[in-house]
């Protein structure tokens, strides 16, 4: 029950990035915070890989194994970006939503040494989606745009 809502939460999150994504105004994109910031695509992007990305590190990738993976997910253009937001959360829904209480309590170490159980792993990928969904919106809205995006239920 905990995952299925979570994966709900997590949906209202991707969903609203999403519309998020179609307001921005392309002239924005490439526009970044400070020389040594991420520009606004390349945070889309980020979200856009995120749910699988943190998947794999649940399940133990290593550090050169999420290399490739971040070199080979490089969507660019709005519509991709969109594609690959919808599919990464697909992925992850159809991973975690049958876990057993068995596989939610079993302690994953990530490849830098951190050791969540998968619970908290997914609490994890929520917070940290969460987390660069408001900094978006947060980067759009001091750059003038009017966002209409619920961000929340």
């Amino acid at each position: 029950m905990y995952v299925k809502k979570m994966l709900h939460q997590l949906a209202v999150a991707v969903n609203s990035a999403i519309d998020m994504l179609e307001q921005t105004p392309d002239e924005l994109l490439d526009w970044r915070p400070a020389e040594n910031k991420r520009p606004i695509r390349d945070m889309f992007v980020h979200l856009a890989v995120l749910c699988k990305a943190d998947y794999y590190i649940m399940e133990g990738y290593s550090q050169e194994d999420m290399s490739e993976f971040y070199t080979q997910a490089q969507p660019f253009t709005k519509q991709d970006i969109k594609g690959y937001m919808r599919d990464s959360f697909s992925f992850l829904n159809e991973k975690v939503n049958n876990f057993t209480e068995s596989q939610l309590r079993e302690e994953k170490p990530s490849y830098w040494g951190i050791v969540y159980t998968r619970f908290e792993w997914l609490l994890e990928i929520l917070s940290h989606y969460y987390h660069h969904r408001g900094q978006i919106h947060a980067l759009l809205t001091v750059n003038g745009c009017s966002i209409d995006v619920k961000l929340f239920e």
